[in-house]
C-alpha cells in the first residue's frame, strides 16, 4: 500500500497502470 492511503482498497475508483500511471483519481 502507499502511505497516506486507507486500508481499503480503492481500485473501485483508481487501478495502477502497466506503465505505473495512476489513473481514477481525478
Amino acid at each position: 500500500t502507499m502511505p497516506g492511503l486507507p486500508k481499503t482498497p480503492a481500485a473501485n475508483n483508481m487501478y495502477l497502470s502497466d506503465e505505473g500511471e495512476i489513473s481514477g483519481l481525478f
